[in-house]
């Protein structure tokens, strides 16, 4: 009888356990459609290239084992036919320019409580897709001064996780990320502008820093050092897009490039 004619219980916790303090690198790339209206086609405008720097510790508390995890996460978009990174991007003939704004979450932090999955006997893993749809009052929306970079009063979306449960030596598929939202602030479409956006990216964990995407690598090293590393701990708060994008918002009207740098 071999490993796979019975069923095994794979704990979540045991990643953590495995790569407690570490510095890890995850590796996500793919492209981004837009769709101006409803029932307008979909059109390539971007690809996109990202990373996380990542450490994840186990951690114990009054209610027992528990992951905790920490990110650092840059994602810029680039010509989808080159690839070169954008700084600056004109969304239609008629509209100047603006600074392209790049994903660049200095922080993402958050615990993760233990669970376990049963993989069936006979299969290498079990196969996980999640739909998560998202509605909640824009951040923008109520602020005049991010008017024309405000899709609507309310921001709907969803996100969609494919990830794998694994034995203990197997190979597990490429885990896939994808969303459906709003056209994003930085692109300046004018409020209620009905254009949405559909990412969809691959996600590799690389072993060292080097791995990840060249232009990437470079942006990091001249401009955002910060990013290559993770800290073991840290009480900022969590950054979003949005978060980052009202922090920079003087610059983004100044014409400035991004990412803008950072410091410890």
């Amino acid at each position: 009888m071999s490993a796979l004619d019975v069923s095994c219980d794979v704990n979540n916790l045991d990643f953590y356990r495995q790569y407690h303090g570490q510095q890890l690198y995850y590796r996500w790339e793919g492209t981004v459609w837009w769709r101006l209206s409803p029932e307008g086609p979909l059109e390539r405008i971007f690809a996109i290239a990202g990373m996380n720097a990542t450490k994840v510790f186990l951690c114990s508390g009054e209610n027992g084992e528990y992951g905790h995890r920490i990110n650092r996460e840059l994602g810029l978009y680039c010509d989808p036919a080159t690839g070169d990174v954008l700084t600056h991007w004109q969304p239609f003939p008629s509209q100047p320019p603006v600074s392209v704004v790049p994903i660049a979450n200095r922080v993402v932090q958050g615990d993760v409580s233990p669970k376990t999955t049963t993989i069936p006997a006979g299969e290498p893993y079990l196969k996980k897709v999640q739909e998560i749809p998202l509605t909640y009052p824009h951040p923008l929306a109520d602020d005049p001064q991010y008017r024309d970079h405000c899709p609507g009063q309310f921001f709907k979306g969803t996100e969609y996780f494919t990830t794998y449960a694994v034995r203990p030596g197997v190979q597990a598929p490429t885990p896939l990320w994808a969303r459906d939202c709003p056209w994003l602030p930085w692109m300046k479409l004018g409020y209620e502008h009905p254009a949405r956006l559909r990412f969809e990216t691959t996600i590799q964990r690389v072993d060292h820093f080097e791995q990840l995407n060249p232009k990437l690598i470079e942006v990091i090293r001249q401009r955002v050092p910060i990013y290559e590393h993770t800290p073991d701990a840290t009480d900022e708060p969590n950054v979003t897009s949005t978060t980052y994008f009202k922090q920079y918002f003087e610059a983004y009207q100044a014409g400035a490039e991004f990412p803008i740098q950072e410091r410890e």
